[in-house]
């Protein structure tokens, strides 16, 4: 300790700032030093490192340091603002807009395959446990929402592929935001839907002759004969809940830089949504059509009448109204158009 004390005696400081032996041993070492180098502070606001003074003799004056500024907002967050993931899902929903017709029918039929590889996780896990479904409902329930279509969106996000329910909000914020027009939203979404029945035709023909259907029989059935059971108003506003949820997973997802992220931003929404015991039109187009093959006492005719159609007018509802618009009211163009500036 002497010999630091006597090291700084000896330094040689700036002619306003000496520093004597005594004043050094009486104060922390930290404190001297501060005390002996002048700050240089901007008027513009920020902070400077510590420069010597401008009349210290070339011979006397420290090393010199250059000042650096700190200005602005730092972020230190891996999920971005709201405002920034709607300017994103923009983006998504016009390059989604601006694929040709062959690629989204692909990537949708791809979508239809990992919504059939998710469901049929689903149908293997939580209705082939019937004495936690006797003791435990509420469990049984979130393990049909947690086990099966989480993996089918993160794999849908991540890989890339075309869900008609997630295009609903992303081709139409496009569209709010200039960055695709109504023929291009129409061409998605016809060309999305269609990929997702042939993908979902695909994951049905699959599992039928993999010899797995007595495991997939019990939920099959039971999902089917849900499906049509209700009327026409509930069944809609189900599916308006639904494709809220999924809406919002996928917005999340856009927030989200790493797959873990991602995987969280899935996670949470679709758990939701089938466990609750909402309605999704793509979901369905497996589930329903499965169910019938292993004998489920449902028609194609009443699938179609009674769920399809309603769920997929109903998740539109969603996707549009509930997701897009009302994010570009608050975020885009639809809110300056009101109020002359966005958030």
């Amino acid at each position: 300790m002497q010999n630091l004390q006597l090291k700084i005696s000896r330094l040689r400081l700036p002619n306003k700032a000496s520093v004597t032996l005594r004043s050094a041993t009486r104060a922390p070492i930290s404190r001297v030093i501060r005390s002996a180098m002048p700050i240089d502070r901007p008027s513009g606001g920020g902070a400077r490192f510590p420069v010597p003074s401008a009349d210290t003799n070339a011979s006397d004056a420290a090393p010199t340091i250059q000042p650096v500024v700190i200005s602005g907002e730092v972020s230190v967050s891996s999920v971005i603002a709201p405002a920034a993931i709607y300017q994103r899902a923009a983006a998504m929903g016009a390059y989604k807009a601006a694929l040709p017709w062959w690629k989204i029918i692909l990537l949708g039929a791809l979508a239809g395959c990992y919504v059939s590889l998710g469901g049929a996780l689903l149908l293997t896990v939580a209705p082939n446990c019937p004495g936690l479904a006797q003791s435990n409902p509420g469990l049984q329930k979130y393990l049909m929402g947690a086990i099966g279509f989480p993996y089918a969106l993160l794999i849908i996000l991540t890989c890339g592929a075309e869900l008609f329910t997630g295009n609903t909000a992303l081709v139409t914020a496009a569209v709010y935001e200039g960055k695709a027009d109504l023929k291009s939203l129409a061409k998605n979404w016809i060309c999305s839907y269609a990929g997702n029945i042939i993908g979902c035709a695909l994951g049905l023909f699959l599992f039928a002759n993999t010899g797995l259907l007595p495991q997939l029989k019990t939920g099959a059935e039971m999902l089917a004969v849900y499906k049509v059971a209700y009327p026409i108003k509930e069944t809609f506003f189900k599916a308006v809940a639904a494709n809220w949820f999924v809406c919002l997973a996928v917005w999340q997802a856009l927030a989200a830089n790493s797959f873990g992220g991602k995987f969280i931003a899935c996670l949470g929404p679709v758990s939701a949504f089938v466990c609750i015991g909402l309605e999704h039109c793509i979901a369905n187009m497996f589930f329903v059509p499965l169910g019938i093959v292993v004998g489920a006492n449902v028609t194609m005719w009443q699938f179609v009448a009674k769920n399809l159609l309603i769920v997929t007018a109903g998740n539109i509802f969603a996707g549009v109204v509930l997701v897009a618009t009302m994010y570009s009211l608050i975020y885009g163009k639809l809110g300056e158009r009101i109020t002359g500036k966005t958030a």
